[in-house]
């Protein structure tokens, strides 16, 4: 099956019934609040787009964007995912610029695909010291001041000599969270790097 500008991906199901924390720590969700912690993010490329060749080829896997399986709700009726193509093949389409990232296969490490890579934020900043048992996340005076380390490098940024574990400086306001195994990176595009720090 091939489409004229979206890829083919085969996905068994948009959505888990658990997601696991940073800790390991596995949890039930409910897909109307977590929506982007229970989605599945690897998918299968089974058709390539006519009028858009490039460096994803069949067979590969890609990240991609869980706003593909946003659901409307129409007069109090959910409705179906948009972007399926054949629910008992697990076929749905996607545009070029829901994937974040691809691999030729699990033994390959991750690319950023076109203009996007993923970043991990690094905080800054001292602790507070408190008698109150809060989570890391509230009890960290830590703050994001625009350093991120490169997870998955584009080949954009690859051939102005960033590498994967470089850390650049990249527009505060510019991530959207993406989430491997319980750990929370940030999806980000080229414009968003305004440099590399040495």
């Amino acid at each position: 099956m091939q489409g004229l500008n979206n890829y083919i991906i085969e996905l068994e199901s948009p959505y888990n019934e658990k997601f696991k924390t940073e800790s390991g720590i596995e949890l039930f969700g409910n897909v109307d609040f977590t929506p982007e912690r229970l989605s599945n993010r690897v998918a299968i490329i089974k058709g390539i787009p006519a009028l858009c060749k490039g460096e994803i080829k069949e067979g590969y896997e890609v990240l991609i964007d869980f706003t593909v399986f946003y659901r409307q709700i129409y007069h109090g009726v959910k409705q179906w995912y948009n972007s399926v193509i054949d629910a008992d093949k697990n076929l749905y389409h996607i545009t070029p610029n829901m994937i974040v990232c691809y691999r030729e296969s699990k033994r390959h490490e991750w690319k950023g695909f076109d203009k996007n890579l993923l970043v991990e934020p690094i905080l800054e900043g001292d602790e507070i010291e408190s008698t109150l048992i809060l989570p890391d996340t509230v009890s960290s005076a830590k703050e994001f001041k625009g350093k991120v380390k490169v997870l998955f490098v584009n080949s954009q940024l690859k051939k102005l000599g960033i590498q994967n574990k470089d850390v650049v400086l990249m527009n505060p306001n510019g991530g959207v969270q993406f989430w491997i195994e319980g750990k929370e990176y940030w999806w980000i595009r080229t414009k968003d790097v305004y440099g590399q720090i040495a």
